[in-house]
């Protein structure tokens, strides 16, 4: 799996690929949306703490599908951590796809330890959400 992440002044990209098609995906996506999907701290080792992932609706295209994520602290009135874009770009002839995310660490956190680890936690986010949609999880509520 072939990765690539960069961060300038609170702007974080990274993309990776993933072996499921569309329609997986979409359920996923659908699915995850009235009900956050909650990340331990395992999940994530470079955030350093559980969280919760938003999801919105998505909008899709032909090969294409774009969402809307949010990463909460995973707690009631959760701080949003990073926001932004999550997009699946289907390849025409082949089953691989990208997911590619564009976002931002939210302004409250920006002096946490997630401001120096903000690439390696959106790749490790995307990498993943790769393997949700590769092998999705069971959906379970998450904590109130």
């Amino acid at each position: 799996m072939k990765t690539a992440t960069a961060i300038t002044a609170g702007r974080v990209s990274a993309e990776t690929s993933a072996s499921a098609d569309l329609d997986a995906v979409c359920r996923w996506l659908t699915e995850s949306q009235g009900n956050p999907v909650h990340l331990d701290v395992e999940d994530l080792p470079a955030l350093g703490q559980d969280a919760r992932l938003r999801l919105a609706l998505p909008v899709t295209g032909p090969r294409a599908i774009l969402c809307t994520l949010l990463l909460v602290e995973d707690i009631d009135a959760g701080a949003t951590l990073l926001a932004g874009q999550l997009r699946f770009v289907a390849h025409p002839t082949a089953p691989d796809m990208r997911l590619s995310f564009t976002g931002h660490i939210a302004a409250a956190v920006r002096t946490s330890s997630l401001r120096h680890n903000a690439d390696h936690t959106a790749r490790q986010l995307l990498e993943l959400i790769a393997r949700f949609v590769e092998r999705p999880p069971a959906l379970s509520p998450s904590p109130a």
